[in-house]
């Protein structure tokens, strides 16, 4: 079993490493440990022959960085990672995202794991142009890292205690959390339904007050409270007792998903949409601002594996 990591060699790739290992330390082991695939890709030569020797410079100087970043992570990995089988993978493509997704699914990986843009703040998932073309055309999985990301201590066998799926009502979010209640019953940790509204502080205008919009959001929070218990009532025996419930809002993303508590090394789960092609990833627009505003790791899964 294979956890493929993208490690970019012109950033941080403690985050997306950290994430992989917090990966293979939580998702079950169908046949055997996971092995730990980190794949830095860089760019071809030119094709045109330069009497000034910049191409050589260059090529010398990307493959300078992907040595160091190939030292940078055996000395992060150190301690760490001792239990798990680690191989590092070199590409050269024109194009990170489609080498690391062909990479994922020739090795038939579990999930491919990222981490996020250096252009943003820490604590939180920034989506940069690799994440958001595989956000989108993933064949496996893909997980995504907070910026500076790192995995807390855990005295368990499973680093993460909860898995939070996020559950906005339709037919795809309850695949998902059904997907989610099979994972965290097999690994034995909680589940917890999270179901994040945005109320715009412009909704209406002034003249009319904020009255109208208070009414609107719990409305809105009446209807996921709902949403919920028919999924309950619909996945009956697969979701356990301790599973906990949560609808949250705010002005923005980040409020709403700031809102709810959030242990160590809790994963935030998403399914894809079927509006995309069946066997990748696909995102609608609320799901990607939700994984683009979330403080903890994301997890989202192509359709056919809901």
């Amino acid at each position: 079993m294979t956890i493929v990591v993208g490690a970019n060699p012109f950033g941080d790739i403690h985050g997306a490493i950290d994430l992989g290992v917090t990966l293979a330390r939580t998702l079950p082991e169908a046949t055997g440990a996971y092995v730990l695939v980190i794949a830095t890709v860089i760019p071809p030569g030119w094709t045109v022959p330069s009497m000034a020797r910049v191409d050589g410079e260059m090529q010398e100087w990307v493959q300078a960085r992907a040595d160091e970043a190939k030292a940078a992570a055996l000395a992060f990995l150190a301690g760490r990672a001792d239990d798990l089988t680690v191989e590092f993978v070199r590409l050269t493509d024109r194009s990170t995202p489609r080498a690391l997704a062909a990479l994922a699914e020739q090795r038939e990986a579990t999930a491919l794991v990222l981490g996020s843009s250096p252009d943003g703040p820490e604590g939180r998932v920034v989506v940069g142009s690799t994440a958001d073309y595989l956000l989108h055309s993933s064949p496996v999985p893909l997980a995504v890292a907070p910026r500076a990301y790192r995995c807390a201590p855990s005295t368990t066998d499973v680093a993460a205690h909860r898995l939070t799926c996020s559950f906005s009502g339709s037919g795809v979010a309850a695949s998902a959390v059904r997907w989610a209640a099979r994972l965290t019953r097999e690994i034995d940790v909680q589940l917890r339904v999270a179901s994040f509204g945005v109320r715009s502080a412009t909704m209406y205008p002034p003249e009319i007050g904020t009255d109208i919009e208070s009414e609107v959001t719990e409305q809105w929070r009446e209807q996921m409270a709902d949403a919920q218990a028919a999924l309950r009532e619909a996945l009956g025996d697969l979701l356990d007792d301790d599973t906990a419930y949560v609808v949250a809002s705010g002005t923005s993303w980040w409020e709403a998903l700031s809102s709810v508590d959030w242990t160590p090394n809790e994963l935030l789960v998403l399914g894809s949409s079927s509006a995309g092609t069946l066997r990748r990833v696909f995102l609608g627009t609320n799901a990607t601002k939700i994984i683009r505003h979330s403080p903890v790791p994301v997890l989202v899964v192509p359709h056919d594996e809901l």
